[in-house]
């Protein structure tokens, strides 16, 4: 299975920290950023294919796991939010990385996100 090259970082936008569609090949990396002090965090994970997809979340830095292999099924939105996920401090600031892996499928999925400085941004 070959990788595809990681985005460019996708750099904030008021609230809005990431907002792409993730495809082409068996496994796919994305990255984009959470700024200093917004480390509140909701993500939505939408898998467009027939198939599942297993998505991680890594902090570049320094290497830490925020999502492990969460299967999200085919067609369905699941959102992720630091708050439920034990992270009430929020998550570090710098660059993350989105790992999507589709097993023998190619990935089709969309990721959309934003983060804050308050826990209510990410509800």
């Amino acid at each position: 299975m070959k990788e595809k090259a990681a985005a460019s970082p996708s750099k904030t936008s008021g609230d809005n920290i990431i907002s792409q569609r993730s495809g082409g090949s068996a496994t796919v990396r994305e990255v984009f950023s959470v700024p200093k002090g917004g480390g509140h965090v909701k993500l939505c994970l939408k898998n467009h294919s027939d198939h599942p997809v297993k998505v991680s979340l890594t902090h570049i830095d320094s290497n830490k796991l925020y999502i492990e292999s969460l299967v999200i099924a085919p067609h369905d939105t699941v959102t992720w939010n630091s708050n439920d996920q034990g992270f009430s401090d929020g998550l570090r600031s710098g660059d993350y990385i989105l790992h999507w892996r589709g097993g023998d499928y190619k990935v089709d999925g969309e990721t959309w996100g934003v983060a804050g400085s308050k826990p209510e941004t990410s509800k």
